[in-house]
Order: structure tokens, then C-alpha cells, then sequence
């Protein structure tokens, strides 16, 4: 029953043991301070692990909004990491300041909070998932005309002719508003408008093929600058492992205080859920 209850798809049975499994994130690799397995190996270097501060008081308010207003209400309830408030909030709730320092470091803050172009997967299921996706880049309209390989507009226009694969692109908007953000086609736009202007602006630099005018005409649509463009291009195209993957220490010791004094298991188990080991004579 929890296979075809997962809204996401994501539980799948075990022939093998019988049983029904899912994703657990690699938590032994999470604990010793290692990305994920399928982080680590991935070819594509497309994926992205850090910490989020979130405020849980919102979390019921974030979840009865209107559809419309769901992906800006779970961007609501993440903390700003350098907010001195927050941080003193953080500390308060015995948050360490290793996590803290984790969380201001994290790539996932960044692509989510700042510069709002990684969405949740289906918001509309009001489970506030804290996965986030960056939305695919679309294809460069471009055909070939007289021998020569053309992406300008019919009218000659660079910027519009960009824009334009947001109406014609394969992968429809209103079908990536489905996934990302609750049927509000705004949202990804504004999503892509923004990666466009990443793509405009690193073209300009790179193969001067539009003016200067085309490069801030991008920037204003895209609600972006030259500063945050070479950011969101450094950390997409040249991130090294440790830009990648901020894994905080997860502290099993401070978990355990739960339910348990943890000095009661550092001799025999280690800090953690274990069950007491039997003690035999040899």
C-alpha cells in the first residue's frame, strides 16, 4: 500500500527481500561526512547537497496556501543562515555552530533562496518536499538559411529570439508548472528568464554576439545582474567537490539525548541508536 500511496513515485518493491524500499539518502555516508553514493558518481555532476534553515511554526501555514502561492510560501519558511536573528534562533534550539556555518555555505540555499531558480517537486502535494530541481535548459532556436547557421529573430533581434523558446520549447511551460510550481506558469518563467540571462550574458563574453543593450535588456527581464549571473554560471558549470556537497557533521550524540543518556552507550556502541551488547565470558 505505500507503493501506490507515494505521490512522487518513489517506493518500489524488492523481489529480493520482499519487502517495499525507497531512497535513504545514504545515510551511513551522510554520518562519516560523504555525499550520497548517487551524488558522488554522478557523471553529469548535476546534483547538489547542503543544509536548510527552516522556520517549523510555518511549515501548517505553508502548506494550506493557495496552489499559487505554495512554492512562495515553502521559499518563505527558509531562514536567511547570515541573519543574526536566525542564528541566535538556531542556537537556541541547540542547532550547532557547525550546522549553522554548513548552512550558510550551502549550494542548495543558494540555487532555492537567492537566486529562486531550483523548485520543489509537485508543491501541489502539500508535503513541502525539501528537494529541489532546477528547471531543464531549453534548446537555442536557431535554423540555417543562405549557408549560414542563423539564431537571430526574424527581425534581426537577438532577444526575443531567445525569449521566444519559452513558447516554443519541446518541453512545454505549462507541463514544467505541472512538476514545479502547482500549475503557476509565472514562477518557471521567471525561472528560465533568468537562466536565459545567464546564457545571453556568458554568449556576450564568449562569442560577442550581442550588444551590450541585448545584455541588460536580458538582465532586467531576467530580474538579475552581471554579479549574481557569474555566480549562478561559477557554481552550475565550475563547481569543485567541495562547492558541490557541504555535509555537516549530523551529530547522532545530540540525537540520541532524546530518549537517552548518551554517555550510557560511548563505551560499548558508540554515540547513536544501538541496542546494549551482551556481555560474554571467554
Amino acid at each position: 500500500m505505500c507503493i501506490s500511496g507515494c505521490p512522487y513515485k518513489k517506493t518500489y518493491f524488492n523481489w529480493a527481500s520482499g519487502k517495499s524500499e525507497k531512497c535513504i539518502l545514504c545515510y551511513p555516508r551522510l554520518e562519516s561526512g560523504q555525499p550520497p553514493a548517487c551524488f558522488h558518481s554522478c557523471v553529469g555532476r548535476i546534483r547538489y547537497l547542503g543544509v536548510l534553515l527552516y522556520d517549523a511554526d510555518q511549515i501548517e501555514k505553508g502548506a494550506s496556501v493557495p496552489d499559487e502561492e505554495l512554492v512562495a510560501a515553502q521559499r518563505a519558511m527558509i531562514m536567511d543562515p547570515f541573519d543574526p536573528a536566525v542564528i541566535a534562533a538556531a542556537k537556541k534550539n541547540k542547532i550547532s555552530d557547525a550546522m549553522i556555518a554548513a548552512a550558510q555555505n550551502s549550494p542548495v540555499y543558494k540555487f532555492v533562496k537567492k537566486w529562486q531558480i531550483a523548485l520543489p517537486l509537485h508543491p501541489d502535494f502539500r508535503t513541502l518536499p525539501m528537494l529541489f530541481y532546477v528547471p531543464p535548459m531549453l534548446p537555442v532556436l536557431a535554423k540555417t538559411k543562405d549557408g549560414s547557421y542563423d539564431v537571430d529573430g526574424a527581425d534581426g533581434n537577438h532577444l526575443p529570439a531567445m525569449l521566444s523558446s519559452l513558447d516554443k520549447a519541446r518541453m512545454p511551460i505549462k507541463y514544467m508548472a505541472s512538476m514545479f510550481s502547482a500549475g503557476n506558469t509565472k514562477v518557471v518563467e521567471d525561472v528560465y528568464r533568468k537562466l536565459i540571462a545567464v546564457r545571453i550574458f556568458k554568449r556576450a563574453q564568449k562569442v560577442s554576439d550581442f550588444t551590450e543593450a541585448e545584455v541588460n535588456a536580458a538582465l532586467v527581464q531576467g530580474n538579475t545582474c552581471a554579479e549574481e549571473v557569474e555566480a549562478i554560471f561559477r557554481l552550475t558549470s565550475l563547481p569543485t567537490y567541495e562547492e558541490r556537497f557541504v555535509v555537516p557533521p549530523l551529530g547522532r550524540e545530540v540525537s540520541i539525548e532524546s530518549w537517552d543518556i548518551p554517555l550510557t552507550h560511548k563505551t560499548e556502541a558508540g554515540f547513536g541508536v544501538r541496542n546494549k551488547i551482551a556481555k560474554r565470558k571467554f
